[in-house]
């Protein structure tokens, strides 16, 4: 037998800072369900992204190596970028894999989307993984990033992952949705 339980009433709300299109922080005041008060609950309102496993028609996989403010050192993303406000998350991934490769596809499967932080709210990253990827234009990316665009073997990428080359949980998380059990393998013999 399970518990039903009940989320949190929000009693207010002011916005800190307006940091737009890109960050918005709010400070909740916000009632738990067994009726305590938390003042200062601090949220985050992020634009969502898409976060695109591309593979070509031989199979290898797109990658970028590229420097990451996060944190702060350069590792291999996947293409992806934020959605604009209304865009289908589909119609995004799409949009961003042609942007940031010249690459399209005819073959797509969502895996889903998932909010990047469990309390303070943010992004939400709408996966995707896409097959047959063939060039059809030059990339067109003006992001800040320098980028360079890498075309992976499996097991090159396993062994970038096992030696953590990728940094960003969004990478790993779909890497992981789409090649599970390599990636256990290649993780386990990483060093801590």
């Amino acid at each position: 037998m399970t518990r039903r339980l009940r989320p949190w009433t929000v009693l207010e709300r002011r916005e800190l800072l307006d940091g737009e299109p890109f960050l918005k922080v709010h400070v909740e005041t916000v009632e738990l369900p067994d009726g305590r008060i938390v003042r200062d609950y601090y949220q985050f309102d992020m634009p969502s992204f898409a976060c695109i496993f591309a593979e070509t028609e031989d199979g290898r996989a797109i990658v970028y190596r590229q420097y990451r403010h996060g944190p702060r050192r350069v590792n291999l993303t996947f293409p992806g970028g934020h959605l604009s406000p209304g865009e289908d998350p589909l119609e995004a991934a799409r949009r961003e894999l042609l942007e940031e490769t010249g690459f399209a596809s005819d073959r797509w499967t969502a895996l889903g989307g998932y909010t990047v932080n469990a309390n303070q709210g943010g992004a939400v990253s709408h996966m995707f993984h896409a097959t047959g990827c063939r060039r059809v234009a030059d990339p067109l990316s003006d992001d800040l990033e320098e980028t360079e665009i890498l075309f992976m073997t499996r097991e090159e990428l396993l062994g970038a992952i096992g030696h953590g080359e990728i940094a960003l949980l969004t990478q790993v998380a779909l890497v992981s949705m789409v090649w599970q059990n390599d990636i256990r393998t290649a993780l386990s013999h990483r060093q801590p």
